[in-house]
């Protein structure tokens, strides 16, 4: 298994630093990683976006558990793509329609994606996204999503999530986030809370690098005490038309 692991990830770098050759006619890439919030823009039509991390986890009482999300974005219409997501053995499909600006500096999308069981044998989940951002002076970014999922499996239905972020480049090719986010599911008395941060870095205007990490608390005898970590790292890159 760790064999295979290699095998893929050697693959996606030498793809990768191909693409870093190629020139693109297009804007600067623009993500769902890292963070919880997804983005409020489409991948232009006719584009594909692959995006890939590697998370290591730890939490009390557990082993350190390692895993790779990863994402795959097609553009198949002007503001409008599909997502193939796959992380822990769940295939997620979805599709965004972004580029909702009213407001000048104001931009947000809709999101509906759908979850499967590691068998593909059916739907286990399906959830609607609100992402929304603001561009504020000095390069300050505001953003953040709100969402809802029912799951077929669960009777605590629905579950309620936010997520709120700020951010900053520095720099043309460099910036940094802080970013809070919870679900809140039904009769859970005091759910946890997660604060995460990270850098990204744009070493070509198709590529993406990023480190993150975070803490999610849980709130014991009214004191918030951290119950989970983590740490990750990744990249994206646009595939050239």
């Amino acid at each position: 298994m760790q064999f295979i692991k290699f095998i893929v990830l050697t693959t996606l770098l030498i793809i990768l630093t191909a693409q870093i050759l190629l020139a693109d006619d297009y804007a600067a890439i623009s993500t769902s990683r890292p963070g919880a919030a997804n983005p409020t823009s489409s991948v232009p039509f006719g584009l594909y976006q692959f995006e890939m991390g590697t998370n290591l986890s730890t939490s009390q009482g557990a082993d350190t558990a390692f895993t790779i999300p990863t994402l795959l974005r097609m553009g198949i219409y002007n503001n409008t793509e599909l997502q193939v997501a796959y992380i822990s053995q769940y295939l997620t499909l979805g599709v965004l329609y972004g580029g909702i600006s009213i407001i000048d500096g104001l931009e947000n999308s809709i999101i509906f994606t759908t979850s499967m069981t590691k068998n593909i044998d059916s739907l286990t989940e399906y959830s609607t996204y609100f992402p929304i951002s603001y561009k504020l002076n000095n390069d300050f970014s505001v953003w953040g999503q709100a969402s809802g999922t029912v799951i077929n499996t669960d009777s605590s239905n629905p579950v309620i999530s936010y997520s709120l972020a700020i951010g900053k480049s520095l720099g043309e090719k460099t910036s940094w986030f802080l970013e809070t986010y919870q679900s809140i599911i039904k009769d859970q008395d005091d759910p946890p809370i997660s604060i995460d941060g990270g850098f990204t870095y744009l070493s070509d205007k198709t590529v993406q690098f990023d480190i993150s990490m975070g803490v999610t608390f849980y709130k014991i005898d009214n004191q918030y005490k951290e119950s989970s970590r983590f740490i990750e790292w990744g990249f994206s890159f646009r595939r050239p038309r």
